[in-house]
């Protein structure tokens, strides 16, 4: 029986294959690096979008330069169960968020689904109506539906919590807790720059199929030995090394930066040949 969130990965060396008997938990196979972009083009870019009625956040951008990296490295969007490598049948980003009232407050976890047209106006639509839908702290998704039933139930939250995860090793965990958990997807991101502090490597869940996260950090202003100052951001990535070549990770993050330096790049045709059009006028000017 396959698994309803991923087909198994065939056809790959046998090296590749016995790493995941090496390395059995994802903890013990996780690597950490630092992107540090510039947000001047970024910045501007939003801007222009924010003028235009898009209020795009920088977290969106981040997002959909993301979702437009695994279109063109898909391995990206794999990852181990059972000592097995699959590759995602779909595209989704976990975040959490604080709900607020009066003194009170609380954090819900929220999973935004991506679809491959999507570009950055329509992700950052998807992840303002999820966050506008969650905000207030009595609102209760179906994340939160399904953990306080499952706590409520008349039976130790750790057994039950063991047959979850047997199930999910299985392949046999349903595709309806598959796509409440917050824990089955493709990335999970923090931005931690909205509390104003740097970025972090934070670990990879053992449960679930979280194969990469990615905290922001606050922006930072640097100078060359020109003088020049610029406003940059540093990302904290954690990724399980078990999903793809060093080389493919390697060339995936020069593409992850270079999507975010430029931004138009994350929007569809035809605004993203506008966009793309006015870039090119400027360095000529």
């Amino acid at each position: 029986m396959g698994r309803s969130d991923g087909k198994l990965v065939k056809n790959i060396p046998a090296l590749d294959r016995v790493i995941p008997h090496i390395m059995s938990r994802r903890y013990d196979a996780t690597n950490y690096c630092k992107v540090e972009f510039d947000m001047g083009n970024l910045q501007k870019f939003l801007r222009e979008l924010r003028v235009d009625g898009h209020p795009v956040g920088v977290m969106d951008a981040v997002i959909a330069a993301f979702a437009r990296l695994l279109q063109k490295t898909p391995e990206l969007n794999r990852f181990i169960a059972n000592k097995k490598i699959y590759e995602r049948n779909h595209v989704c980003v976990s975040f959490v968020i604080l709900k607020r009232a009066e003194e009170a407050m609380e954090e819900s976890a929220i999973k935004v689904y991506i679809d491959p047209e999507d570009d950055l106006l329509v992700i950052s639509q998807k992840i303002r109506t999820a966050i506008a839908e969650n905000e207030n702290i009595q609102a209760e998704n179906a994340v939160d539906r399904f953990v306080n039933r499952l706590m409520s139930l008349p039976l130790l939250p750790g057994f039950l919590v063991g047959l979850i995860k047997f199930a999910d090793r299985r392949g046999i965990l349903p595709r309806k807790i598959i796509d409440l958990s917050p824990f089955h997807t493709s990335m999970f991101i923090s931005n931690l720059a909205s509390i104003q502090m740097d970025a972090v490597y934070h670990h990879l869940y053992d449960f679930g199929t979280t194969s990469l996260f990615v905290t922001m950090g606050k922006p930072n202003r640097t100078s060359n030995q020109d003088g020049e100052t610029k406003r940059t951001m540093s990302l904290g990535i954690s990724i399980d090394e078990r999903i793809c070549l060093g080389a493919v990770w390697a060339k995936a993050l020069y593409e992850f930066k270079r999507n975010l330096e430029r931004p138009e790049r994350l929007l569809n045709e035809p605004l993203a040949e506008k966009a793309e059009q006015e870039v090119q006028e400027s360095v000529a000017l």
